[in-house]
């Protein structure tokens, strides 16, 4: 799987150097805050402008490629303003697989089967990885909302709720995601957590303010919502999301009727949310707590308006969870185990994506493995709780 992804990366290198990866967007931004051009970040002539000073004409777009992520995150990226588009691109993603790295030592010293494994090891694994590999492709930052994630996560298994809460919080660049995967959260763990999230996102609210002045905070809902429901220009096909939007819109007799079906992808998103976050209240015990938690990721990639391959990046915090659930909780149950892996097999075979991205365009298909796999750690959870095997960890719930 890795030889293919380096194989794909090597072929496309050309459009990478021109400015087709999503990259181009921080790039741009940072760019632009560097230029003292803060309070016009979110005109399409800025970022035109700036755009036309690294990046050759497309033919995957007519346009700029939109910045639409809030403006606190562009600070991030002034310092690879300093040097070319290409130089920048490459050091990003180097910051990329530090994080990455990161990440898995975090795991490593969070999950007790994992202890013992190397991190290479581990490494190579990850990077096989289909969404890992179109974070890289892109230039996204998928894997430092990955990093927070787990940070949060694991911080929620030791009973630092508000400290998880200021971690998840400052994934507030990707909200979209994090503020379903905080609601269900904080149905589980209360006040201290929301508290924590709000302190965070609250501090990177303001210093988005602090950028582009109240007038253009004002303005950003206006201009996220202007570019995401524009086909062509910043709307992905729903046919190429791996959610619940892709997989009730993106049909040829579906995806031109418009609200409609995208009421009904809101309401089955609502009740997703909702199922999963009955499933995992009350987890008094670590192994369903944390069966729970990768459920709550799935759900909540699976339930944002706007989810793209590389935000499935974050998938790799349930196949951990699961996988350490498999040799610490069923090691001796073959049935069990496989239960909880098969429906995520799929989702490690980069020729299937490969296919359903470029052959077929039907990533939204990959929801299907999504849900699958929902239901079954679903089933796994209440199949423990309703056998009283594991004891219950004081203070959990």
């Amino acid at each position: 799987m890795l030889a293919i992804h380096v194989f794909f990366l090597w072929t496309v290198r050309g459009r990478i150097a021109r400015g087709d990866p999503d990259f181009t967007v921080f790039y741009t931004a940072a760019k632009a805050l560097r230029e003292g051009r803060g309070p016009w970040l979110y005109e399409p002539g800025t970022q035109r402008e700036v755009q036309r000073e690294f990046t050759a004409d497309s033919d995957l777009r007519p346009g700029p490629l939109p910045y639409i992520h809030p403006p606190f995150e562009a600070l991030a990226f002034i310092p690879l303003t300093f040097v070319s588009y290409q130089d920048a691109f490459i050091v990003w993603n180097l910051v990329n697989l530090g994080m990455l790295v990161g990440t898995l030592l975090v795991l490593g010293s969070w999950l007790g089967s994992f202890r013992q494994a190397s991190w290479a090891d581990l490494l190579l694994v990850t990077l096989a990885f289909f969404p890992i590999f179109a974070n890289f492709h892109q230039g996204q930052d998928a894997i430092l909302l990955l990093l927070l994630v787990v940070l949060g996560v694991r911080a929620l298994d030791h009973h630092l709720d508000f400290l998880a809460g200021c971690w998840l919080g400052l994934g507030v660049f990707k909200y979209h995601l994090i503020v379903t995967l905080i609601v269900i959260l904080v149905v589980w763990k209360g006040r201290k957590l929301l508290l924590g999230f709000v302190v965070a996102a609250s501090a990177m609210a303001l210093v988005s303010v602090a950028i582009v002045g109240w007038h253009g905070a004002m303005e950003y809902p206006v201009y996220v919502w202007s570019v995401m429901s524009t086909p062509g220009h910043g709307r992905i096909p729903f046919r190429q999301l791996p959610n619940v939007m892709g997989l009730l819109a993106g049909w040829p007799a579906l995806e031109n009727v418009g609200r409609p079906v995208q009421i009904a992808a809101l309401v089955c998103s609502l009740a997703l949310v909702v199922v999963v976050a009955r499933v995992g209240w009350p987890a008094k015990d670590r192994p369903s707590f944390r069966l729970s938690i990768g459920c709550a990721v799935i759900a909540a990639v699976l339930a944002a308006y706007s989810t793209n391959t590389y935000d499935l990046s974050l998938l790799v915090l349930p196949l951990a969870l699961v996988a350490d659930h498999c040799l610490q909780e069923l090691p001796g149950d073959r049935a069990g185990r496989l239960s909880i892996l098969l429906p995520a097999v799929p989702l490690l075979i980069s020729p299937l994506w490969f296919f359903l991205w470029m052959r077929w365009e039907r990533i939204n298909l990959i929801a299907v493995f999504l849900l699958w796999w929902l239901i079954a750690l679903g089933k796994e959870i209440r199949r423990m709780r309703s056998e009283g095997s594991v004891q219950a960890v004081p203070g959990l719930a």
